[in-house]
C-alpha cells in the first residue's frame, strides 16, 4: 500500500509485530466489551493520538472484533488454576496474557486450528465467539469461558495509498470521509451480529458458556497487568504515548460499563 502496489487494502495490525507499536493497545487484556465498541475506541485512538504509524498512508477506517475469550476442547475453567499448564493456541499479547494465568502458549496460523484441536495438540484456544461458526470450531471446542475484566480484541485496517488520496478532488474526499464513518459502524455491528450467530451454533453443538465469577475475574485481571504494563514501556522506549491511551481506553471502556458510551462511529442502535 504505502509502495503504490495497491490502491485500497485491509490487513491486521498484529500480522506485523512492532510496526504498530500504539495501535497494539488494542490486542491486550483491557474488558473489551463488544465489536462495536471495540472498532469506535480504536477509531477514537487514531483521530485522538494520530499515531506516526499510520500516517505513511490515508486511513479509510479502523474496526476490531468482539471480546476474545477463552474455548477448551473439554476442561471446564473455573478458576485460574484449572489453566495451570493448559496448552493454548495464542500469540502476541494475548500468549503474554495466558502465560500470567498459568497456561502454555503455542503460537501457529489460525487454518491450523482445527485439527490442532482434533488431535489434542493443544487443549484450546483463544479466540472471539465469531469463530465458533466461522472457523467451525464450536466442532472441536465444548467450553467457552469469559472473564470480564480481560477480554481483548484484535485491530484491522482499511487504507488507500496517499499519492493515490491526495490526487482525489476534495469533494469526493469529503464524501469517501463521510462514507468511511458510515463503514466503521457497520463493521462493528457486523462483528457483534457475527458473535450472535457464533454464540448460537457453539450452543447448538453442545457448548457451554462459562462465566468466571466476579471475584476471581479480579484475580485474573490482577494476573494479566504485566502485560499492559509491557505494552506501555515497550511504547514508551518508540516514542509513543501508550500510558496516555490506555488511560483513554480504561476511560471508554467505563463509560460502556456506565450506560455512556457515546461515539460519531457507534451506531445509535447500540
Amino acid at each position: 500500500m504505502v509502495n503504490g502496489l495497491s490502491d485500497v487494502g485491509q490487513s491486521v495490525l498484529q500480522f506485523t509485530r512492532g510496526r504498530f507499536p500504539l495501535m497494539d493497545f488494542i490486542n491486550l487484556p483491557l474488558g473489551y466489551k463488544s465489536g462495536s465498541v471495540s472498532t469506535a475506541i480504536i477509531n477514537e485512538v487514531n483521530d485522538q493520538f494520530k499515531p506516526k504509524e499510520l500516517t505513511d498512508t490515508k486511513v479509510m477506517y479502523l474496526h476490531a472484533h468482539g471480546p476474545g475469550i477463552i474455548h477448551t476442547r473439554k476442561t471446564a475453567v473455573q478458576k485460574m488454576a484449572d489453566l495451570k499448564g493448559m496448552k493454548l493456541r495464542s500469540h502476541g499479547p494475548t500468549a503474554e496474557m495466558l502465560k500470567c494465568l498459568g497456561a502454555t502458549p503455542l503460537a501457529f496460523p489460525m487454518p491450523e486450528l482445527y485439527q490442532s484441536l482434533q488431535k489434542g495438540v493443544v487443549q484450546g484456544s483463544v479466540f472471539p465467539i465469531e469463530a465458533a461458526k466461522g472457523w467451525k470450531l464450536a466442532e472441536v471446542t465444548k467450553k467457552h469461558i469469559t472473564c470480564r475484566p480481560i477480554t481483548y480484541s484484535l485491530g484491522f485496517f482499511v487504507v488507500m495509498n496517499k499519492n493515490k488520496w491526495n490526487s482525489l478532488p476534495p469533494d469526493v474526499q469529503k464524501v469517501i470521509e463521510e462514507i468511511n464513518v458510515e463503514w466503521a459502524k457497520k463493521q462493528g455491528q457486523t462483528w457483534d451480529k457475527a458473535d450472535e450467530v457464533g454464540t448460537a451454533y457453539a450452543k447448538e453443538k453442545g457448548g457451554e458458556m462459562i462465566e468466571i465469577a466476579p471475584d476471581e475475574a479480579k484475580r485474573w485481571a490482577e494476573a494479566v497487568k504485566p502485560v499492559p504494563d509491557a505494552y506501555v514501556k515497550e511504547a514508551k522506549a518508540k516514542g509513543a504515548p501508550g500510558e496516555e491511551v490506555l488511560e483513554y481506553v480504561f476511560k471508554r471502556l467505563k463509560d460502556a460499563d456506565e450506560g455512556k458510551f457515546k461515539s460519531k462511529y457507534l451506531s445509535e442502535v447500540n
